[in-house]
């Protein structure tokens, strides 16, 4: 009697390709980020262009809800010129997004010493030799999404300044 070894369909499929990070690392950070309400990172980092650097010095949007609720914290009496705006800040945020992304905004008074870093209040990238700067520009060369490619190249130019330090 010979015995034969039958291996389920599953196990039988052909391996698959590698595929370079940069090509996936956009829909696991999306699923991440969307479940933890930062789908509004982008809105963030135009805040003052949506809403005027003056209204942005003391507002800040934190997240966004599945709902469509942005959720925005404020100081003083900004909520009020905020309420008045909100047609306006709504339009903005649609043109930025394409589509309705936010329908409604709830005001939080916070103290200004919780807001997030501003986008231009973050270091310069550190110098780092062309050969380096070479392969960060070629591992992300094809991501297709410019702000996620330029989030990589600031990461890999980073990784190459602190790997150059040591």
């Amino acid at each position: 009697m010979a015995w034969t070894l039958r291996l389920p369909a599953s196990a039988m499929r052909k391996p698959r390709q590698a595929q370079p990070l940069s090509s996936l690392i956009g829909k696991i950070a999306a699923k991440s980020f969307e479940a933890r309400g930062l789908v509004a990172a982008g809105i963030a980092n135009e805040w003052p262009a949506i809403v005027g650097e003056a209204v942005a010095a003391s507002s800040w949007p934190e997240r966004l809800g599945r709902d469509g609720t942005l959720k925005v914290c404020v100081s003083g009496p900004v909520a009020v010129e905020l309420q008045h705006l909100e047609p306006q800040i709504l339009e903005r945020i649609a043109a930025f997004y394409g589509y309705r992304a936010v329908t409604r905004i709830a005001y939080v008074n916070r103290a200004p010493s919780r807001q997030p870093a501003r986008v231009s209040e973050r270091r310069a990238p550190q110098k780092i030799d062309s050969e380096s700067a070479a392969r960060v520009e070629t591992a992300v060369d094809s991501t297709r999404d410019h702000r996620l490619k330029s989030a990589l190249v600031a990461l890999g130019r980073a990784v190459a300044a602190r790997s150059q330090r040591r």
